[in-house]
């Protein structure tokens, strides 16, 4: 049975009660696995008395590192193991099953759920506790457990900038099915583009016959006819002044011929 650990390289958490607090070292107890259950004890006293073997219920405490199945602590429940951990410690007395405050392990791969139960089989059920494994617990997993460990550290430093890796997920896949159904939009539309094709080619001696009679109609233009010409009227008064006028009998005379000479 291993020794409870009493020293470790630096604190990672402190548990303030008012004005006192209780560091915690390598995980801490927050990164144990502690287990109450209750184990059946010989009772000498009582046995002797009632002339046969008397058991009672006592309440103990299975410490270990998640992962880990070597190095455990299997001991009598003590009075500040019930402060140490709270939470398992109320669920032993509800009954319930005892597992750590923390991100349940199966939101770390939702959609390989079998992981999730691999991972709790080895009484890892938190993202927080994968993410802590020890060198001994990743060899006792086994394959892919240096993987679980750089996922489960991944998710915790997106969720502590705010970004949780399912929601983050969920947008890669809703984005790729926008990009799926564009790309079934653009096929429809580049299909019914070919039709339109092949029915323009269909109609193709029509358009080109229409085209051509356009064309020979302009190369040959039909003119709007002239107007009709204006008829100048005649002035009877002058003509008789010119007839009768004096100057009117010189080129008649001039014009009339001599006799004899």
């Amino acid at each position: 049975m291993a020794e409870e650990p009493t020293q470790f390289a630096s604190p990672t958490n402190i548990q303030w009660n008012g004005h006192t607090g209780v560091a915690e070292y390598g995980g801490g107890d927050r990164g144990m696995v502690a287990m109450f259950y209750n184990r059946p004890v010989h009772n000498p006293a009582k046995s002797t008395q009632a002339g046969r073997p008397v058991f009672e219920d006592q309440v103990y405490v299975r410490i270990h590192p998640p992962g880990e199945r070597l190095n455990i602590i299997d001991r009598p429940a003590k009075g500040d193991d019930s402060r140490r951990w709270p939470q398992q410690w109320q669920q032993f007395v509800q009954n319930k099953q005892q597992i750590p405050d923390g991100t349940p392990i199966g939101m770390l791969y939702p959609d390989y759920p079998s992981v999730a139960e691999m991972l709790k089989a080895f009484a890892v059920h938190t993202v927080e506790q994968c993410a802590q494994l020890s060198g001994p617990a990743i060899d006792t997993i086994g394959m892919g457990a240096q993987r679980y460990v750089n996922d489960a550290q991944k998710y915790l430093a997106m969720s502590s900038k705010g970004v949780k890796a399912g929601q983050f997920r969920h947008e890669m896949e809703e984005k790729d099915r926008e990009i799926k159904v564009l790309n079934q939009k653009v096929e429809a539309l580049m299909h019914q583009v070919d039709q339109l094709k092949e029915n323009n080619a269909a109609q193709g001696n029509v358009a080109t016959a229409i085209g051509q009679a356009l064309m020979n109609a302009q190369q040959h233009p039909v003119y709007p006819p002239p107007p009709p010409q204006q008829t100048v009227g005649v002035d009877t008064q002058l003509g008789i002044i010119n007839a009768t006028h004096p100057t009117a009998q010189i080129p008649r005379r001039r014009a009339k011929p001599r006799l004899g000479g």
